[in-house]
């Protein structure tokens, strides 16, 4: 009989200490430093991941009127994670073809912009954010100063006749954060929950067609800010849930949590 050592193969990088994948995030990818062949490699690919990557490259064609998707995860990471995944897709049509087939190879260039909440310094907002990565941050010159939401025509104006993935991670500490910061009589908090309001309801406009919104719900991990969403956030939960198709990254009443770090700890297995 063979011992486990000799049928299992640990990845040299489970022996690294300077292995940091457990902890990339959306800076990472907007920063260029997450190689593909690495991700895809060393990660599992759940019923959860395989249905955002459906839902969203059926949006790109043309052929769903699911626009919003958010991730609901209580375990940390998983969000994240599907995020990571589907915009490396996006970004590489070759890793696309491997993982979802030949279906979508029509869809043509998809730009990718991402924000995550711990970029609580952001100086024009979110909707800023959002407009530069496009390149067209001239788009909502009458919205840095003072900072003001955009409207929802305003949204359809930046985003109209593009293949557009945005990804929006770690909303609630930015919101805490963004409470604190006064606008004329309101505060940053409410201006951006307004902005992302009329975002929402933008991506259902005919003009949005090919446009997929992403995000986390994070109320399960971070208790400030699932406080601030029971009372000051409502009515952007409500705007979501509205419009958005819920997915839980990782089933946790199945074997993919152990089918993840099988995968993650071992180059083979028997």
């Amino acid at each position: 009989m063979q011992t486990v050592s000799a049928l299992c193969k640990p990845r040299a990088s489970v022996f690294s200490d300077t292995t940091r994948d457990d902890v990339l995030n959306l800076s990472d990818l907007i920063e260029g430093k997450i190689d593909a062949a690495t991700f895809f490699d060393e990660n599992f690919r759940t019923k959860g991941m395989e249905i955002l990557f459906e839902t969203a490259f059926k949006r790109f064609s043309g052929k769903s009127d699911t626009g919003v998707i958010k991730l609901t995860q209580a375990m940390g990471g998983g969000k994240t994670h599907n995020m990571l995944a589907l915009a490396l897709l996006a970004q590489n049509p070759d890793w696309r073809r491997r993982l979802v087939g030949g279906g979508y190879d029509g869809i043509g260039e998809i730009k990718v912009v991402a924000f995550s909440g711990r970029e609580s310094d952001a100086e024009f907002g979110i909707w800023g954010s959002i407009a530069e990565q496009l390149g067209r941050k001239e788009f909502f010159a009458d919205h840095y100063s003072p900072l003001k939401a955009p409207g929802e025509s305003a949204w359809v104006n930046l985003l109209k006749g593009q293949k557009v993935l945005i990804l929006l991670d770690e909303l609630p500490p930015y919101l805490v954060n963004a409470k604190s910061i006064e606008i004329g009589q309101s505060d940053l908090c409410t201006v951006t929950i307004t902005a992302l309001s009329n975002l929402f309801t933008a991506i259902g406009k005919g003009q949005l067609a090919r446009v997929c919104l992403v995000f986390s719900d994070l109320r399960a991990t971070y208790e400030s800010g699932s406080q601030l969403l029971a009372t000051s956030f409502k009515e952007l939960e409500n705007e979501a849930n509205r419009v958005a198709l819920n997915l839980e990254p990782v089933a946790l009443n199945t074997d993919e949590v152990y089918d993840i770090l099988r995968k993650r700890l071992f180059e083979q297995c028997p």
